[in-house]
């Protein structure tokens, strides 16, 4: 093992503790930034290791008195609870690197779907986009179509209202033309009316002149 690299172990022995005293002094936080695997092993680069030593300084002493108190006396139940303790604190740091890992390929899929979802949307709005720029394409042809028959049909009816009025215009004014030769046959037979009239008022004027 590396001088600057040590096992959880390695570090447990030189202060005078347990693995599970580590374990419960790191935090998760911590545990990333200090912990690697290597191997099948787990080890604290130098700033880990400092600062677990800062964690530990004062009780050492007594925890390295106690353990002489316990090699001197010796108690399996004691021992094999310890060593059951330590290897739950392993497990449930591994645990806690599971789930972390766990984590992080879980938010990976969700940004992969969350990519697919966006492009499938994007092809989806393409093909709306496509089939309404065919349906313009048709739609407008249909209107040039309509409009094409709709000037064909409306040509011929101009023609005839266009005759129509012609010969409307003719008759208004031939009728015109007969009012007027009325009212001047009028006029004439009324002139006509009042000669006699006038020659014989004359001629009694001049009886009596």
């Amino acid at each position: 093992m590396s001088d600057n690299l040590k096992t959880i172990k390695e570090l447990a022995d030189e202060l005078g503790v347990s693995k599970t005293a580590i374990n419960k002094k790191v935090t998760d936080r911590e545990r990333k930034l200090w912990f690697s695997k290597i191997g099948n092993k787990f080890v604290i680069n130098e700033d880990g290791q400092k600062s677990i030593k800062r964690m530990f300084e004062g009780v050492t002493e007594n925890q390295e008195s106690q353990t002489e108190n316990l090699e001197q006396k010796p108690n399996s139940q004691t021992e094999n609870f310890r060593n059951n303790n330590e290897n739950n604190a392993d497990i449930k740091y591994i645990l806690d690197i599971i789930e972390y890992q766990k984590e992080q390929i879980k938010d990976l899929q969700n940004t992969k779907d969350e990519q697919f979802k966006q492009l499938s949307n994007m092809q989806n709005l393409l093909d709306q986009q496509q089939r309404l720029a065919l349906q313009d394409k048709k739609l407008l042809e249909e209107y040039k179509s309509e409009i094409n028959e709709l000037k064909a049909l409306k040509m011929p009816r101009e023609d005839m209202k266009d005759g129509s009025s012609i010969r409307g215009e003719a008759q208004e004014e031939i009728e015109r033309l007969k009012a007027q030769l009325k009212l001047s046959e009028e006029e004439r037979n009324k002139a006509k009316e009042k000669e006699p009239v006038k020659t014989e008022s004359k001629k009694w004027w001049q009886r009596w002149k």
